[in-house]
């Protein structure tokens, strides 16, 4: 073997060992490039958001309505003084919701006091408690997720991980008007009750999960608690429903849950209604009718796969309003909140009722399947 042929195989390890690097260096680059990009989009249109605010900076008053069980709260209110500090704006009001009341009263008195934005911050339970105040107002919802689900985050595009920049979002992000899906409760007693839902209202199987997760078990696993009580629930009988969409005839079903989606998306990138976007200006309307544990396979494949085919056991029908009746009383959640047994559900959708400060472009921008 001559000299030439010894150094050859030498030679190209080191080229090759030389261009990975080049390469990593590259890619470290472009990825501090594409973050250096969209920090300054993003400065880009909170200056716009700023400079088309009717109010000067110093005339803005910011209203919090805090959830104060949650972990990060403390720090949430210091986060928001010190943003509001910092772009010249008044103090900001806040305000403790409890138990018995998740945010309403207080959002009504952040109204009456002339707030310009009103930040939820706690999980979607303070979030849906203020939003169904401020809908048809002119005043924005700004949104720190600190729940364990935060469903409505998630689906608005808001980079529920970092509080820091949700926080920037809620006081200076882009205002974007949503959906808000208007429902009328009906109890076995014959009681009436009005509530707003932004993510996902249902009845069945979802709000026994979410009447029995364990509380313990949610705050050390988070959202994967949902999981250990649906494996205890999942197998239960399913139900009879009359339901009627729009002008269309009304059908009578039996279904394991009956599901109406604002939003479609939740935990762990999971796209349960891929066609429920919350600035549609419809509601999508998800009847599960599984009979045995391949039916439930089969809707598990979809929703996690994101099988855009329809299967019989999951059908999917978009509307604008819709009635349900159960033939006996069904557990009912809003959100991810059990709100009891109910025997009717109205529901209709509100377009554009809703002003949501940060909601991401992104978001707004996924096609269609």
């Amino acid at each position: 073997m001559n000299d030439a042929a010894v150094w050859i195989l030498p030679a190209a390890l080191v080229v090759v060992f030389v261009l990975l690097i080049i390469i990593a260096q590259l890619s470290s680059r472009l990825k501090k490039w594409k973050k250096r990009a969209t920090e300054l989009k993003h400065n880009i249109e909170v200056s716009s958001a700023v400079a088309a605010h009717p109010k000067k900076l110093h005339e803005r008053l910011v209203g919090v309505v805090v959830n104060v069980s949650k972990e990060d709260a403390d720090e949430a209110v210091r986060l928001v003084e010190a943003g509001c500090s910092a772009a010249g704006m008044p103090e900001p009001l806040i305000m403790a919701s409890s138990v018995e009341d998740p945010g309403y009263l207080m959002t009504r008195r952040a109204l009456k006091a002339g707030c310009d934005v009103v930040i939820a911050a706690g999980g979607d339970g303070t979030i849906r408690a203020v939003a169904s105040e401020l809908a048809g107002t002119d005043v924005a919802l700004g949104v720190l997720p600190l729940g364990t689900g935060n469903l409505f985050a998630r689906n608005i595009g808001l980079p529920y991980q970092d509080i820091v920049a949700c926080v920037d979002e809620a006081l200076h992000g882009q205002p974007h008007k949503v959906d808000t899906l208007q429902l009328s409760l009906e109890r076995p007693g014959g009681r009436k009750d009005h509530e707003v839902s932004l993510v996902i209202a249902g009845g069945g199987l979802d709000a026994e999960v979410m009447e029995d997760t364990r509380d313990v078990l949610k705050q050390r696993a988070g959202w994967l608690a949902y999981g250990e009580a649906g494996l205890r629930h999942i197998m239960g009988s399913r139900k009879t429903i009359t339901i009627q969409l729009d002008d269309g005839d009304p059908s009578t079903v039996r279904v394991r849950s009956v599901l109406l989606a604002n939003c479609g998306s939740l935990q762990a990138g999971i796209e349960l209604v891929p066609t429920a976007l919350f600035d549609d200006g419809h509601m999508d309307a998800v009847l599960l009718t599984p009979r045995h544990a391949w039916d439930w396979a089969r809707i598990l494949a979809k929703t996690t796969m994101r099988f855009s085919s329809e299967i019989p056991m999951m059908t999917v029908r978009q509307a604008v309003r819709g009635r349900i009746r159960m033939e006996e009383p069904l557990p009912f959640q809003i959100d991810g909140d059990a709100v009891g047994e109910v025997i009717s559900v109205k529901a209709e959708v509100a377009p554009s009722s809703l002003i949501v400060n940060g909601v991401q472009r992104a978001t707004l921008d996924k096609p269609d399947d």
